[in-house]
């Protein structure tokens, strides 16, 4: 043991005066005690070295992917500024766009209000009533009705308090002395309502037969262009809306309406943005189809159409487009590939491709 004893001081010694003089005057143990914590401490410190520096790589090439995609977009940017008017400010330009983009969304959505509205009659219909529409004559005619109205509301308040009086006399009359007499009003009151009845239940009758032939008349006038925006929605969505319909809201203003397969109506702020921007294009080529029907028919030209669509929505917004290509030429710019490769895995031969690199 005196042998390990001496043998473990020199070697401490040796190797304090190696690597710590500053402990060369402190006993053996203590000092190969301090040289175990520094030694933790410098394995500590070597791992956050080691950690630190993979960070330093990882920001490096971080940094170098960003200039490169800055520099990227600095040139697409030059060359987009290419094709402007000489002396055109961008950032007027950007914001420019940006409001024309709000004020289509805005025009889109008016225009899914009108045709919901529209009781099957399309926008060049409702303009040209616009253009001999009297609003005066309109005025004074919510206000005849709006008399009327109140009217009848009258008539029905005064109804209402001659049957309360007759019930309190009829209530009299059963208690008071000419009971036999009352007996006799009663009964012939009681013919008087029955034969009322008999004339309510045929008035009322009337109604709902008057009521089902205008439901049927306006069924059998369904706008054509709903019915087929109905069937290019169902394509866009792959089936999981079923057609188009109509809501009503709180104030019973009809609203546009999409069916889902499974059964229940969702309105059109009730749809994601991707369903929404389907809803659009199928009206969109529903109106051309139906102009192309009557007048001359112009291409469908898009630009970037489905860049805001994943790659199933994106083969179902081809298929619409192959759908109106017997009545209108669908031209489809992109600078996707993906695109192109669905296309071509869902049209084949039927689909025309032109490189314009």
């Amino acid at each position: 043991m005196k042998r390990n004893i001496t043998n473990f001081e020199a070697r401490t010694k040796a190797l304090v005066e190696n690597l710590a003089p500053d402990l060369a005057t402190m006993p053996s143990d203590a000092a190969a005690k301090i040289l175990n914590d520094r030694l933790s401490q410098a394995k500590v410190a070597e791992a956050r070295k080691t950690e630190a520096a993979g960070r330093l790589d990882e920001a490096t090439r971080n940094r170098e992917t960003a200039d490169a995609a800055f520099r990227d977009a600095v040139t697409s940017l030059e060359a987009l500024a290419a094709q402007l008017p000489n002396g055109t400010d961008l950032n007027e330009f950007l914001l420019r766009i940006g409001e024309r983009d709000g004020l289509l969304r805005t025009l889109a959505d008016r225009r899914v209000q009108l045709i919901a509205q529209a009781d099957g009659h399309n926008e060049e219909s409702l303009r040209s009533d616009l253009a001999s529409f009297d609003p005066d004559q309109a005025e004074a005619a919510l206000k005849a009705l709006s008399g009327d109205d109140e009217r009848l509301d009258q008539e029905a308040r005064e109804v209402f308090a001659a049957r309360d009086r007759k019930l309190r006399e009829r209530a009299q009359w059963e208690q008071g002395i000419g009971a036999e007499v009352a007996v006799q009003q009663r009964r012939s009151a009681e013919a008087e309502l029955a034969i009322a009845a008999r004339e309510w239940v045929v008035l009322k009758l009337g109604a709902l037969f008057i009521g089902k032939v205008i439901d049927d008349r306006r069924a059998s006038q369904h706008d054509p262009l709903i019915a087929r925006a109905s069937a290019l929605f169902s394509t866009l969505t792959g089936g999981a809306f079923s057609r188009l319909g109509q809501d009503y809201d709180e104030q019973d203003v009809p609203r546009l309406a999409g069916q889902r397969i499974s059964g229940p109506t969702v309105p059109v702020m009730g749809m994601s943005d991707g369903t929404r921007d389907q809803l659009y294009l199928a009206l969109r080529l529903a109106y051309l189809e139906d102009y192309a029907s009557r007048s001359e028919p112009a291409p469908f030209i898009g630009d970037d159409l489905f860049m805001t669509f994943d790659d199933p929505r994106t083969a179902h917004g081809l298929a619409a487009l192959a759908a109106i290509g017997d009545r209108v030429q669908p031209i489809l710019f992109t600078h996707h590939e993906h695109v192109v490769e669905i296309a071509r895995a869902h049209m084949g031969a039927e689909l025309d491709v032109i490189n314009l690199d």
